[in-house]
């Protein structure tokens, strides 16, 4: 018989509170603390006995003999399994977070870095956005405003709407008319990984072939960062870790191939790792979240926020799918609009 099996009802209910009550107080939890927050018909005794089954099935552990119990990572995990029992009751109040970074539509980059920011700031923890593969997206216009006599916009819509301003000077007078319309020969239709080379057929000017490849290399390079990183500085401070837990944390942060390693493995989403379940070296104390936003029912990326142990599950979890489920609605309807 497993061990799971051989927990009743009762014990499930006291294990649940003994887990949302030490991720509040952050303190060993008594049977008398268990008692006092629930409703449980119960005895100190049959609760005293309750806990001492859960220690033996691995679910709590008591640091000394007179403390409470604290919960292990299995009990984390019945934890997070039940509240995840009940998201879906959480997706329905999602409209009651108090959001004050609304996303609007513009640059892509700017909604993309305006939703890592809000959630590093609602959860408090280390938030890794994963951008969608951008340059490899096809162009379907380029548009060069001019700001000053030597200042210009270049602004790039492509498949998934406006996704790039690019802010540029020049020296020479230049027909902003003229490089629009070499940009949109050299893209239009292409990506700007793979442009249009080779021999122009038209007498195009060699200071504004050489202004454009210019222009496109940059954006090439600029698009070629694959990720937005915040929130390191954030949970270091509000948590108290010791140097070693937080050297691991930062090596992390500052390894893409780690992080795009571990993603890559990450195939259902939402999906919580508490401690030691995501196998990433010195960082047993902390939990990870990632979640996934898409356009319709095509993954653009995921979304990764790491965060302390002892946390408050349903309101990460809460804060994740409400972010995630705006970044797939604004990838979804800015495309049908570019589509129309």
């Amino acid at each position: 018989m497993r061990r799971e099996s051989r927990v009743n009802e009762r014990q499930r209910k006291i294990l649940y509170c003994v887990v949302r009550e030490y991720i509040l107080t952050r303190k060993p939890i008594s049977s008398e603390h268990v008692l006092n927050v629930s409703n449980l018909s119960c005895s100190g005794a049959t609760v005293r006995n309750d806990l001492r089954k859960l220690e033996y099935l691995g679910y709590l552990y008591q640091p000394h003999t007179s403390a409470g119990r604290i919960p292990t990572d299995k009990g984390f995990r019945f934890y997070v399994d039940e509240t995840l029992k009940i998201a879906k009751d959480y997706a329905q109040k999602s409209h009651q977070v108090d959001v004050r970074y609304p996303m609007t539509y513009g640059d892509m980059e700017k909604i993309l870095e305006g939703a890592t920011i809000a959630l590093a700031r609602m959860t408090k923890g280390v938030v890794i956005l994963e951008k969608p593969d951008t340059g490899r997206l096809k162009v379907l216009r380029a548009i060069v405003t001019p700001i000053t006599s030597d200042h210009y916009l270049v602004s790039v819509v492509t498949e998934l709407g406006l996704i790039k301003f690019m802010p540029f000077r020049t020296f020479e007078s230049i027909d902003h008319t003229k490089l629009e319309a070499l940009l949109n020969h050299v893209l239009k239709g292409r990506s700007i990984e793979n442009p249009l080379g080779g021999v122009f057929e038209n007498d195009w000017d060699e200071s504004l072939i050489d202004l454009s490849e210019e222009l496109i290399s940059s954006m090439r390079d600029d698009l070629r960062s694959s990720m937005i990183k915040v929130g390191l500085d954030v949970l270091v401070s509000s948590e108290k870790f010791n140097i070693d837990e937080i050297r691991s944390l930062s090596k992390f942060f500052s390894d893409d191939t780690s992080i795009k390693s571990f993603l890559s493995r990450v195939s259902e989403t939402p999906a919580v790792f508490i401690g030691s379940e995501h196998g990433i070296e010195g960082m047993e104390r902390f939990s990870v979240f990632v979640d996934s936003y898409r356009k319709a029912d095509e993954p653009m990326g995921k979304v990764l926020i790491i965060t302390s142990k002892v946390v408050k599950y349903e309101e990460i979890m809460n804060v994740l799918t409400y972010v995630t489920s705006r970044l797939t609605e604004y990838f979804t309807v800015v495309t049908r609009e570019v589509e129309r």
